[in-house]
């Protein structure tokens, strides 16, 4: 019989273009996590200008079942923002989801409102002031 093999881990990798340590703040409020790794410019052997040295690299957040990864990018590149990707956190305790929905509004904007559907308030998604799309439920 063979062994089953475990199961490979898809982690988001967010690029918010020099404001990844600002980014990574909020989330820390948001959720009650943890930066587990930063690395700086500065610290690699990539080419980037001066001004950018001290923008993030590379890092790693983490808060219970919530885990990403997070860079400010090259200073050389151009991203977007957008909606083809969205980030589902699901809660078992209402008053969390409510707490946390806030708190991503913050800067942002709501772009489901609960109000227009019978979801009993839970269900959000919430655009935050990074770009990011979160899909916030309350388990039944």
């Amino acid at each position: 019989m063979q062994e089953k093999e475990e199961m490979k881990t898809l982690l988001p990798y967010f690029t918010i273009q020099g404001r990844t340590e600002e980014a990574l703040a909020f989330y820390k409020d948001c959720f009650k996590g943890e930066v587990l790794f930063l690395q700086r410019f500065s610290e690699t052997p990539f080419k980037v200008s001066e001004d950018f040295k001290n923008k993030i690299a590379h890092a790693e957040f983490k808060a219970e079942n919530i885990h990403f990864f997070a860079s400010d990018g090259f200073d050389s590149e151009t991203y977007t923002n957008g909606n083809i990707v969205g980030l589902s956190v699901s809660f078992d305790n209402p008053e969390e989801h409510l707490e946390i929905a806030e708190k991503l509004k913050i800067g942002g904007e709501e772009v489901f409102d609960p109000n227009e559907i019978d979801t009993g308030d839970k269900m959000r998604i919430i655009n935050d002031t990074y770009g990011i799309q979160w899909h916030l439920y309350v388990n039944s």
